[in-house]
């Protein structure tokens, strides 16, 4: 809608400073991919927009090739120079491969300098008129839509890179390089497609940038504009595509729309005579609110007034029923982001009814703890957030909702929701029996809850003989009996959340544990939450199961043996689209 108006309303000079927000935008999204998914530093951006414009002029005025397949040839010439420009990144990184880069935008340049001089083209290489089926594109109006669509496509293009295993790979190798290797990921070959992916769409990019001008030169761009791309990609959050664009707009659209209105006698003498510190002040205005989190929050807070405007209008027009029972957990559109700007939770929903048990699986990477860590807290260190949607708690010991989203864990927690986490989940060097003893003493539980000792051993057995032992010499099973048993049972919490119960379980513990666990969500606690890998596990121990991938809820409905023609769909990559069938409820 903004480049609508823009188009519509603008004159040519502000629809051309619109194309070149737009080129560099294309920039900005490659290389937030390159260092915000990737994790590789890199500032020979500028250089490679030269390059693409050399290869252009190559390719459209010397072999007087069509503007389209111009386009594509420079596309995979990219492809081709980010794969040698990836070779450093074999045994540099941090500061080394980051020099490395900056080597490479000097090779160009100076390559660029000597060529132009040879050839004695001291203003660049003239370029034709990009034509397209016949229609000359010799003026901004007709350029503008043309790089419309391409900045579509290529951000379409990252946003779907972003769901498949390449993009899940880079995010995976720059937060946990070790994991990465463990998980059997070729390392090398995927910096190489990194590097040689976000390097063809520069090309692409200095491609239009030529064409758009006119010219390709070595001074077209300079290395101040690598830096300018750093600092667009740093505004919008690194790893963010809508917020590398809306940094190329910031960087790139500010100064020339100020001295649109304020420069050339448009102002007064002293705005005109100082408009170079009016441009930094509003670049240093622009920084402060990017750092507070400013656009975060306020669209947090559009987003929050827009569903509580359709839970009013949904109460109005269907009130519930006298006596119904609110959900015991309600998590409504909500997504979670770490640090480095990377989404792990899109705008998931659902509700855990008193008394059930719920079950989220997938496989590595799904989304599973995070969503856990939505409604429990994040770890500290972690750079998790809820950057949308909320998470309410309605326990039945007090009839007024409490919105967790905002809380620590240590609040979450002293309203009786309880974690119990994949590994760390007990002390090594207390024993079992002073593990109990903590979680029994007054004060720890629930207000009137009244769990013994002899009942905790009576649900598990298998720590009676074990009381003297220290936590450390337990084996995978009882740590997980033990953690059940202190964290939920003894404590007499109202809701149990668990991430990966059978995870280091042998099979016949694994399926002992199911029983187990529906004793907690019925007995003891007045809900449970599990991630779950096995899905059998959840099957059994849960009554609905949601099932996650990529962030995102593929399929939700009660526990049943129809669901795992559906898990294993989903467990061997073949995340259909199509609808699913109807699960029959018993």
């Amino acid at each position: 809608m903004v480049l609508v108006a823009v188009f519509v309303i603008a004159g040519e000079h502000q629809q051309s400073i619109a194309i070149t927000v737009m080129i560099y935008a294309m920039c900005a999204m490659a290389l937030t991919v390159l260092m915000g998914w990737a994790g590789q530093p890199s500032i020979m951006s500028a250089g490679l927009l030269i390059a693409g414009g050399y290869c252009a002029a190559l390719l459209g005025t010397w072999a007087e090739l069509p503007f389209l397949l111009v386009l594509v040839l420079v596309l995979v010439a990219g492809f081709v120079f980010g794969l040698l420009a990836a070779l450093p990144a074999r045994r540099l990184g941090g500061i080394y491969l980051l020099l490395s880069t900056l080597a490479i935008f000097y090779l160009i340049t100076n390559v660029g300098n000597y060529v132009q001089t040879v050839e004695k083209a001291y203003a660049g290489f003239t370029l034709p008129y990009a034509s397209i089926f016949g229609f000359d594109l010799d003026s901004p109006s007709r350029w503008f839509p043309v790089c419309a669509v391409v900045l579509f496509c290529v951000y379409e293009y990252f946003r779907y890179l972003r769901s498949t295993r390449i993009g899940r790979a880079w995010i995976l190798l720059k937060e946990h390089p070790d994991a990465a290797r463990v998980a059997g990921i070729r390392v090398q070959a995927y910096i190489g497609t990194a590097f040689a992916t976000t390097t063809a769409f520069h090309f692409v990019a200095g491609a239009l940038l030529a064409y758009f001008i006119g010219s390709a030169s070595y001074d077209s761009v300079t290395l101040l504009d690598s830096v300018n791309f750093i600092v667009m990609i740093v505004l919008g959050t690194i790893g963010s595509l809508p917020g590398a664009i809306i940094g190329a707009v910031i960087i790139s659209a500010v100064p020339p729309l100020i001295n649109t209105f304020f420069g050339s006698g448009n102002a007064s003498g002293f705005v005109s005579d100082n408009l170079l510190a009016i441009e930094l002040i509003v670049f240093a205005l622009i920084g402060i609110v990017v750092l507070l989190d400013g656009p975060r929050r306020l669209v947090a807070a559009l987003r929050r007034r827009r569903r509580a405007e359709r839970t009013a209008v949904r109460r109005k027009a269907a009130p519930a029923e006298p006596g119904a029972d609110p959900a015991l957990l309600a998590v409504r559109d909500v997504s979670v982001t770490y640090a480095a700007g990377e989404r792990a939770v899109l705008d998931v929903s659902m509700e855990l009814a008193a008394g059930s048990a719920t079950a989220v699986i997938g496989r590595n990477g799904a989304g599973k703890s995070s969503l856990l860590f939505a409604i429990v807290g994040f770890p500290p260190g972690s750079g998790g957030r809820i950057t949308s949607g909320s998470v309410v708690w309605t326990p039945p010991s007090s009839s007024a909702p409490t919105d967790l989203t905002s809380l620590s864990i240590t609040e979450r927690c002293a309203r009786g929701v309880v974690f119990v986490p994949a590994e760390g989940k007990v002390f090594d060097e207390l024993s079992v029996e002073e593990h109990l003893r903590e979680a029994l003493a007054p004060g720890q539980g629930r207000p009137g809850s009244a769990t013994s000792m002899a009942e905790i051993l009576d649900i598990f057995p298998a720590l009676a003989g074990r009381l003297r032992s220290s936590a450390g010499h337990l084996s995978g099973g009882e740590r997980q009996q033990l953690a059940l048993a202190a964290a939920a049972i003894a404590r007499s919490a109202e809701l149990v959340v668990i991430d990966e119960a059978s995870l280091g379980l042998s099979p016949v513990v694994i399926s002992s544990l199911a029983p187990v666990l529906r004793r907690v969500s019925t007995e003891f606690a007045r809900g449970l939450v599990i991630a779950e890998q096995d899905p059998r596990l959840a099957i059994a121990a849960a009554d609905n199961v949601v099932l996650m991938d990529s962030g995102r809820v593929l399929h939700e409905s009660a526990a049943d043996a129809q669901l795992m023609h559906r898990i294993e769909t989903v467990y061997l990559g073949r995340l259909a689209a199509e609808p699913t069938p109807p699960v029959s409820q018993h």
